[in-house]
């Protein structure tokens, strides 16, 4: 019977031996069947919820092997649908995965410029998680957008215009939910500090060593790079699609100029040659925005609300209702900007962003950012909020989270990169 099997395979890794493939092959479908709620015809019972946890635990405890975790991601995409490409594309199929941070809108601009490059991004990508905003959830912000796309649509958007940025399906892991695109190479923007899930440098590069061995064969590079502070100058949906836009004129932030070109140019060395330049000169002479302009299009906007957007006044081309603008004015001793907690952003944006009935105005603008100068009386923050008043709990949150130093503190963004050299994991400095 089935379920005998599988519980022999639980005791096995309960007894902290490594599992085979044959093994996490067995464990996968078993699962796979319960979620389908049916078994097939060979006699094998499905597994029961408490078998599955059962098997969660012992891996929890015992640990998984690099050969155990690379099996269980190649599994995991082997069970749902996986996109084949022609021979004369695949080795341009390429995606990136954040594991997110606020003010994150790196997806929007280096997808497209990806594209204006020549390389092809089937991107399936996600929602907000606690206090980070998602990548669709931004897009979404634009009127008519959808991220729901079949199959063939993928395909033909890739065929068509090169990229596409889609929603997943709801039972992936991240590296096996970026593998069902059948990528050539992939690269992970793996973040750490007080904005991101990984609070330490430590844990951040432990995780990115992980996905990038767990990717394999599939060609994967990490960044190890820092959220002490927001990425960009906006938070919010909405706001971030004006920033993206400003980007992809050329014109953005310096943050995020640089780590769409630091992860740009090293997808394009991985694949058809290029660097970082490549993605730089995408921005200046405008082949990026038409990329985006064309998948805004492709993904149902209509194309007056896509040249609103691109070319007209972008505003007019995003939902929802305009919102109260509070500003923010700094009362301290003058300096340089060292801090702004990006947590303390993200929660308020968010709280505010189920207050509103999820409007995609809602966010901050900051008018300062990390590193620079300010004075007793400077605007440092514009609050897009939908009540009429800020209660003096939020008000104070809100002031309390800049730090100002005397002497300027130079942010480094990226820290480590780690890819694979042969067997062995390189870990260097940026």
């Amino acid at each position: 019977m089935g379920d005998y099997k599988l519980r022999k395979i639980i005791e096995k890794k309960q007894n902290g031996s490594e599992l085979t493939s044959e093994d996490i092959d067995y464990f996968v479908s078993a699962v796979k069947k319960t979620i389908q709620n049916k078994s097939d015809n060979n006699g094998e019972e499905i597994a029961d919820r408490c078998q599955i946890g059962a098997m969660l635990m012992a891996i929890y405890l015992k640990g998984f092997s690099d050969f155990e975790t690379n099996q269980l991601t190649l599994k995991m995409r082997d069970s749902g649908h996986v996109f084949q490409w022609p021979d004369e594309l695949k080795n341009r199929i390429v995606d990136k995965h954040s594991t997110g941070g606020v003010g994150d809108k790196i997806s929007l601009i280096l997808v497209p410029a990806l594209a204006a490059c020549g390389l092809l991004i089937p991107m399936i990508s996600g929602r907000s998680l606690d206090h980070t905003g998602g990548t669709l959830d931004k897009l979404e912000a634009i009127k008519k957008f959808s991220s729901s796309l079949e199959e063939r649509e993928i395909q033909d958007s890739i065929a068509s215009i090169g990229c596409c940025i889609a929603g997943q399906t709801s039972n992936s892991s991240i590296v096996s939910k970026k593998l069902s695109e059948n990528p050539y190479a992939i690269a992970y923007d793996v973040k750490f500090g007080r904005g991101a899930i990984f609070k330490s440098k430590t844990d951040a590069l432990e995780t990115a060593i992980g996905l990038v061995k767990a990717s394999r064969p599939v060609k994967a590079v990490a960044l190890l790079t820092s959220m002490e502070g927001p990425l960009g100058r906006s938070i919010g949906d909405s706001l971030e699609v004006l920033e993206t836009i400003d980007c992809l004129k050329g014109s953005g932030p310096k943050d995020i100029i640089e780590l769409v070109e630091a992860l740009g140019g090293e997808l394009l060395r991985l694949t058809i040659g290029g660097n970082k330049g490549n993605i730089s000169e995408t921005l200046k002479n405008g082949t990026a925005l038409r990329k985006f302009h064309d998948m805004v299009i492709n993904q149902h906007t209509d194309p007056e609300t896509a040249n609103e957007l691109c070319y007209g006044d972008p505003n007019k081309a995003l939902r929802g209702e305009n919102l109260h603008v509070t500003n923010f004015i700094y009362s301290g001793e003058d300096g340089f900007i060292e801090a702004i907690d990006p947590l303390v952003l993200g929660k308020v944006w968010k709280e505010e962003y189920s207050l509103s009935s999820r409007n995609p105005r809602v966010g901050f603008l900051l008018k300062k950012s990390l590193g620079d100068e300010i004075k007793q009386g400077d605007v440092w923050m514009e609050f897009h909020h939908q009540q009429d008043e800020i209660v003096p709990e939020k008000r104070t949150l809100l002031n309390n989270a800049i730090t100002v130093s005397k002497q300027r503190v130079e942010r480094k963004l990226i820290g480590k990169i780690i890819y694979m050299k042969e067997d062995s994991v390189m870990v260097e400095d940026y």
